[in-house]
């Protein structure tokens, strides 16, 4: 599935510009805790939006852990053994 059509699902709408986001490939991550939730902010339409800017909640069932690059510079990483991004947003 392309990027467009996975936002599309996720947002119910076309993006309304193309971008690039730059990303850094870490060579190294350090751990520095647990994560036990996440909040932001979308105009998604799955998982219960309505298309209208909503701050969602997710509560971790199990903690992820948050961890920098070795740069400790614009990227934060959230990983978990069971985390995983679905069209009715992020699951645990």
């Amino acid at each position: 599935m392309s990027i467009e059509s996975k936002f599309y699902v996720f947002h119910g709408k076309n993006p309304r510009k193309k971008g690039k986001i730059d990303f850094h490939v870490p060579k190294g991550l350090v751990v520095l805790g647990k994560a036990i939730s996440i909040e932001y902010l979308c105009d998604k339409k799955n998982g219960g939006g309505d298309g209208k800017q909503a701050i969602y909640r997710h509560e971790f069932e199990t903690p992820c852990i948050v961890a920098m690059d070795e740069t400790s510079q614009k990227q934060i990483y959230v990983i978990g053994n069971r985390l995983k991004i679905t069209d009715a947003g992020i699951e645990n």
